[in-house]
């Protein structure tokens, strides 16, 4: 398609007072060159695809004032073809190593749904801890979070051995009754609960 000369300076006003007839044009003369541009950096035909399909509509959203001709242009939109390009393969490689740290090539429906249960849990188990009265709130904090010694966390509260083994229990009595079936999983995050 090219019923505007994309030389001319018709062309740059088309494309300043952001005639569709203009763009129409510039993509029609850039997509392909742009999409084997991003085809050799990122090896993906549909990824390369999408980068371009981008860079058009970031080039469409600019203020095209800036781009007083078909060079500057040129040089915008295969620069930005390139930077996406990049970011691209950066991103990819963040993620393939995150995935190996994983101990997984992929990311499948069932760890993510293991995943979501395993917060919910969590945040189950702390809703409840925060429902403990204040002291014992403490003590199970001290003791289980912060794995301090019972004689330690006697010396920093100023309070008897004794006590601390009983605001302990009162903790384990009342999380227990609290969570149900959910208490099982406090000793997997408290060891020694």
């Amino acid at each position: 398609m090219s019923d505007v000369n994309i030389q001319s300076e018709e062309f740059i006003k088309g494309l300043v007072h952001r005639e569709p007839r203009s763009f129409r044009c510039l993509f029609y003369f850039f997509h392909k060159r742009l999409c084997l541009f991003a085809l050799k950096i990122v090896k993906d035909s549909c990824e390369a695809e999408d980068i371009v399909q981008e860079v058009f509509l970031a080039f469409w959203k600019t203020d095209i004032v800036k781009f007083p001709n078909l060079k500057t242009i040129r040089i915008f939109l295969y620069n930005s073809v390139q930077n996406r390009c990049l970011n691209y393969l950066r991103d990819r490689e963040i993620q393939e190593r995150n995935y190996k740290k994983l101990g997984r090539q992929e990311c499948d429906e069932d760890y993510i749904l293991c995943q979501q249960i395993r917060a919910d849990v969590v945040a189950e188990i702390f809703d409840a801890i925060n429902e403990l009265p204040e002291k014992c709130r403490e003590i199970f904090t001290l003791s289980y979070i912060k794995e301090l010694p019972d004689k330690e966390i006697a010396e920093l509260l100023q309070i008897s051995p004794n006590t601390i083994k009983t605001q302990k229990q009162r903790a384990k009595t009342f999380l227990r009754t609290r969570l149900g079936d959910v208490f099982v999983y406090v000793t997997m995050f408290f060891p020694g609960f």
